[in-house]
C-alpha cells in the first residue's frame, strides 16, 4: 500500500516537472532558448490555387512585362490544415506575351501570363506555377487608321486601272469602286481583334515546386 502510494505521488511530481502528458507536450509549439518557435507553414506541389483576375487587360492598352493583380479567393490550406493563404491574398502577374489576332496573322491572338509572386500577411514570397487557360474574349477594333489606309490605296490603285483599262472617267468610277471593294477586304483581313480579359475573370494556378511561408 505504502509502496503504491510512493509511485503514484512520483509518477505526479514527474508530470508536473516535464510540463504535461507526452500527448500534451507534442500539441506544444518547439521551445528554443525559453521563447516559443511557430512552425513554418508551407504547400506542397501539385497545389491549386483559386483567384480572380483584379486588373483588366487588353492587347490594345497592355503590353509585354507590364504586371496584373489577380486575388485570392478562397482559403489554401496546407496538408496538416492551417490556412497558408488566406482569401483575399495578392497574386502577381507578369504579362509575357498579348497580341492581338486577325485574319492574316494568329486569328486568335496570343495571351501568355507568368506567375510571379503572392502577397500574404504582407510579405511577398516568390511563385513557381503554371496557369490554367486564362478565359477571354476578342473584340474587334473596327476600322482603324491603318485599315482606313488600306481602303484608300485600293481606291487609288483601282481608279488608275479604270483609267488605263477605259480611257474615260465611267472606268475610272468603275475601277475606283472595284478597288474600294479590294481595298476594304484587304482591311478586314488585317483588321485587328484584340485579347481582352476581363476584371473578375476566375483563374487557377498550379504550384510546381513547394511554398514555404515564414512562421507567424
Amino acid at each position: 500500500m505504502s509502496r503504491s502510494l510512493n509511485t503514484g505521488l512520483l509518477t505526479l511530481v514527474l508530470t508536473a516537472c516535464t510540463g504535461g502528458t507526452p500527448n500534451e507536450r507534442a500539441a506544444e509549439p518547439a521551445k528554443s532558448g525559453g521563447k516559443t518557435v511557430a512552425a513554418a507553414r508551407s504547400l506542397a506541389s501539385g497545389t491549386r490555387i483559386e483567384a480572380s483576375i483584379s486588373d483588366a487587360l487588353s492587347s490594345r492598352t497592355n503590353k509585354p512585362g507590364e504586371t496584373v493583380r489577380a486575388s485570392v479567393t478562397r482559403d489554401v490550406a496546407g496538408d496538416r490544415g492551417p490556412v497558408v493563404i488566406p482569401a483575399g491574398s495578392i497574386v502577381t502577374l507578369t504579362i509575357d506575351k498579348l497580341e492581338p489576332g486577325s485574319d492574316q496573322v494568329r486569328p486568335e491572338g496570343r495571351l501568355q501570363l507568368i506567375v510571379s509572386s503572392v502577397t500574404v500577411g504582407g510579405e511577398s514570397y516568390p511563385l513557381s506555377a503554371s496557369l490554367d487557360a486564362v478565359p477571354h474574349q476578342l473584340v474587334g477594333r473596327g476600322i482603324t487608321t491603318d485599315e482606313a489606309a488600306r481602303v484608300a490605296a485600293g481606291t487609288a490603285i483601282g481608279a488608275v486601272a479604270g483609267q488605263v483599262i477605259g480611257k474615260n472617267t465611267k472606268s475610272t468610277v468603275i475601277g475606283g469602286a472595284v478597288g474600294a471593294v479590294a481595298g476594304g477586304a484587304v482591311a478586314a483581313r488585317y483588321a485587328y481583334r484584340d485579347v481582352v480579359v476581363a476584371a473578375g475573370t476566375p483563374i487557377v494556378l498550379t504550384l510546381m515546386q513547394p511554398l514555404k511561408l515564414a512562421a507567424k
